[in-house]
Order: C-alpha cells, then sequence, then structure tokens
C-alpha cells in the first residue's frame, strides 16, 4: 500500500511538473487573447450602448425619419413623418425643410390648394401644398379643409364658422361643433347640424340661412344639382339654390335633374312628376314578375305549378313589392311590403319589412284576410 501511495506521489509531482511547463508556454498568447477578446467586447459593448442612447435620443426628439411613411403633397413637395409623432413638408428636389415640425399635416385635399395641419400644442392652422409654407399659422381647435374659397374652423368660444384665405372669419362662429362631422362647402351649400337635436339644415356662402335646422336628412344626389331631404319619415326634393320643389311627404323620391323631373312614391304608387308639378306618367312600375301557385307536392322537390291567369307581382324602388290586375292595370295589392308569394290558388302572402313572422295574407281581390 505504501509502495503504491509513492507511486501516486510521484506520478502527481510528475504531472504537475508537465502542467506548468504547458502553462508557462501558453500564459502570455492566453492573457493577451483573454485582454484583447475582453478590449473587444467593451468596445462593442459601448458602441451599441451609445447607438441605442443615440437612437433613443433621436426618437425622442422627432429626428428619427419614417421613410415609409412619406406621402407626396404638391409638385416636388413631400410630407415626410418622424418619431415621436411630428411631421413636416420637404422640397424632393434640394431636401429643404419647408415648414416646421408639428404633430401631423392632412393628406392633399380635393377641393381647393391649402390643406390642414396640426402643431405641437394640438392648435390647427393651414399650409399651402405648392410651397409647403404655412400660410395661418395654428390657433384653431379643430378646422377643415378649404371648399370654394371657404374653410370652417371651432373658434375659441367652442361654434363653428368660416374663414377666408386671409384668415377673416367671413361667417361667424355661431354654429353648434359636432365630432366626427364634415363641415364643407358643395355647390355654394353647406349642411350644418344641431348639435340638441340632431336636425339638419343649410348655409350659402354668405352665411344666409337657405334650411332651418328641422331636418333629418339633407344630402346630395349623385351627378344632381338638386338636394334630397327628409323630415318625419317623408322624403323632399330642392333645386341647387335650396328652394323646395317637392315638399318632404313621399315615402321616395328619385330626382331627374338633367330632365326636371323626379320620380315620386306614395302609399305604394309610383308616379313620374316633372319639378312644375305636372304629372307626366300615372302610375310606374320598375319590375314585374309571374305569381304561381303550388298544385301538387312531391318529395324529390319536383313539385308542380300554375300560374295565376292574371295576378302579377309588381315591383318599385327596388324593394317594394305589391301585386296588379294586369287585365286592368290597377293595383289589387299597394306596393309596400318586401316580398309577396302566393300560398294557394285564392291566398297570397306579403311580408312586412323582411320579418317573417309579420306576414299578412290578401286574398286574390286584395282583401286582408282575418
Amino acid at each position: 500500500m505504501e509502495k503504491k501511495s509513492k507511486f501516486r506521489r510521484f506520478l502527481t509531482r510528475v504531472g504537475s511538473v508537465r502542467l506548468s511547463r504547458i502553462w508557462d508556454k501558453f500564459k502570455k498568447p492566453f492573457n493577451f487573447c483573454w485582454k484583447t477578446g475582453l478590449a473587444i467586447f467593451a468596445i462593442v459593448f459601448v458602441i451599441q450602448l451609445g447607438e441605442a442612447l443615440i437612437d433613443t435620443c433621436k426618437d425622442h426628439l422627432g429626428l428619427t425619419h419614417y421613410y415609409w411613411g412619406d406621402e407626396d403633397l404638391g409638385k416636388n413637395i413631400e410630407i415626410r413623418h418622424f418619431s415621436n409623432n411630428q411631421a413636416a413638408t420637404y422640397n424632393k428636389i434640394t431636401d429643404e425643410r419647408l415648414s416646421p415640425k408639428v404633430r401631423w399635416i392632412s393628406c392633399v385635399p380635393e377641393r381647393d390648394s391649402l390643406t390642414v395641419f396640426c402643431d405641437k400644442e394640438g392648435k390647427r392652422g393651414y399650409l399651402n401644398v405648392n410651397t409647403g409654407r404655412v400660410v395661418i399659422d395654428g390657433q384653431y381647435k379643430h378646422a377643415w379643409h378649404f371648399s370654394e374659397g371657404l374653410a370652417a374652423v371651432v373658434a375659441d368660444n367652442g361654434k363653428v364658422g368660416f374663414i377666408n384665405y386671409d384668415n377673416e372669419m367671413v361667417i361667424p362662429a355661431v354654429y353648434d361643433y359636432v365630432v366626427d362631422y364634415d363641415y364643407i362647402f358643395e355647390d355654394g351649400i353647406c349642411v350644418l347640424v344641431d348639435g340638441l337635436t340632431n336636425k339638419y339644415g343649410a348655409i350659402d356662402r354668405q352665411g344666409n340661412m337657405k334650411l332651418p335646422m328641422e331636418y333629418s336628412r339633407i344630402f346630395k344626389g349623385y351627378g344632381e344639382s338638386t338636394w334630397y331631404i327628409r323630415k318625419d319619415g317623408k322624403c323632399g326634393l330642392t333645386d341647387s339654390d335650396m328652394n323646395i320643389i317637392f315638399e318632404p311627404e313621399y315615402d321616395n323620391i328619385r330626382s331627374n335633374s338633367s330632365d326636371n323631373n323626379a320620380y315620386l312614391t306614395l302609399n305604394g304608387v309610383k308616379q313620374l312628376v316633372s319639378f312644375d308639378g305636372e304629372v307626366i306618367l300615372p302610375f310606374v312600375i320598375d319590375q314585374t314578375w309571374p305569381l304561381k301557385y303550388m298544385v301538387k307536392y312531391h318529395d324529390d322537390m319536383a313539385d308542380e305549378y300554375e300560374l295565376h291567369p292574371y295576378l302579377v307581382e309588381v315591383m318599385i324602388d327596388y324593394n317594394c313589392h305589391g301585386v296588379m290586375d294586369s287585365r286592368s292595370g290597377k293595383m289589387v295589392i299597394p306596393a309596400i311590403y318586401s316580398d309577396i308569394s302566393m300560398i294557394s290558388k285564392d291566398l297570397l302572402m306579403a311580408e312586412v319589412d323582411g320579418d317573417e313572422e309579420n306576414n299578412v295574407v290578401f286574398t286574390t281581390d286584395g282583401k286582408i284576410q282575418k
């Protein structure tokens, strides 16, 4: 045992000597590599930390340019977006900044050469889309694009008024401001809304009240010079200057201003009437279908039907259905229902407002079946 112990000590001593010699041989290169690696790591860490701090500062100061958000504003003018919710106008050729940095700049307006911006204090102003320069400093709580030479703004009193290009309040700020509503002139008319009653009226470019605030809707027909008005669930029509052509007493109206006439629907009857009140067509139908009823049922769904000899389904205003006697051309059931079908040779069923639970059953002579 003692010999084995001595032998082990001998091997340990020899091994230590060899390891010591190996360490002495590689000690200097190892220390050099270790120190060099630490130095490189420290340098890279400092650089990365510095870049991160610089990026953070740039983001905070609004210096980071978000290239993907750039928008064309006018000829050679663009809106550039930066970090921290900032934007400014630039000349794309010279790279010159044309406006101060603001919160946002509205996209190109369709109606005029000025567009709205919001400054860092949340005030709205205007800049020229062709020059990129501010022409009206930020000073309004809310503002809309210029249209037909006028722009709606919310003044300090919280009311809506209209300014001109010289920033003069040409229509006093006396109208209610309603969120998400556009105060825009169209063909000399601006539709306004009462914030309390939610009723609509209209003014002209001089601020004259053309329609009082008593309508549930006022809107212009596409490609038409006339305006549609709605009151108490009924439709009416005005000319381009808001003079009443047809009082709001019809179920539906479709204007043909190029021909100076309109289709008027009342109580399931549609007529073509001139703007002077002359009835051109006393009875108008948009579409007809034959009415049929089942005479024999088959399990394979090949049911047998027969056409009614003289009753036809008619439709007006795209979704109002009724029944007409084709022999006389007179209405048997007024065209006020969402659908009509025959349930037997002598009975018809009319659907009310798409609700199958409120169906009405008629006889073929138009009497309601109790």
